[in-house]
């Protein structure tokens, strides 16, 4: 059992938070997301695809990538999944350096699509738990494999000899 004055300290920072306006922030809400990237080194635009599900159209420096986000409820917020995703239209990294730098990476598998262009991705399961500072250091792990995956697909030789 709680002692009572944990429980009116715990209502009373609630009241002053709602009397403030502040709002709470949560890691399932693409515009929250997309508040830690534009405050964090990237810049986007929140979307909507042909269906209607949210994603990011993103930018860190002169590198495009996307957010995710998957299972939303009905109000494009609450999202279940949230997957970082980049790619490029170039036909010059084979299966087996793309084989290779999965070996190497912990975070951002790639893959070839159809057509053979190098795609990374990195996956999240967020939370309503998380705090803003929780998504930046997911953002700063997204970034690093973003900034690999485009030196490995410069030269992708030269980079998987220098990391294996």
């Amino acid at each position: 059992m709680k002692p009572l004055h944990l429980i009116g300290l715990a209502a009373g920072v609630a009241l002053a938070a709602a009397a403030t306006g502040a709002a709470a922030f949560d890691a399932r809400d693409p515009t929250d997301v997309l508040s830690v990237l534009s405050s964090n080194g990237a810049s986007g635009d929140l979307k909507k695809d042909e269906k209607g599900k949210p994603y990011i159209d993103a930018k860190a420096g002169n590198l495009s990538f996307e957010v995710d986000f998957y299972d939303c409820n009905d109000h494009g917020v609450a999202c279940a999944t949230t997957i970082y995703t980049t790619g490029w239209n170039m036909t010059s990294v084979t299966v087996d350096q793309v084989n290779r730098w999965n070996r190497w990476t912990a975070l951002c598998p790639a893959y070839l699509t159809s057509e053979n262009h190098p795609h990374a991705w990195y996956g999240l399961k967020p939370s309503p738990n998380e705090a803003r500072s929780d998504v930046v250091t997911e953002l700063n792990a997204w970034l690093d494999c973003l900034s690999d995956f485009d030196k490995f697909t410069d030269a992708p030789e030269d980079f998987l000899k220098a990391h294996e």
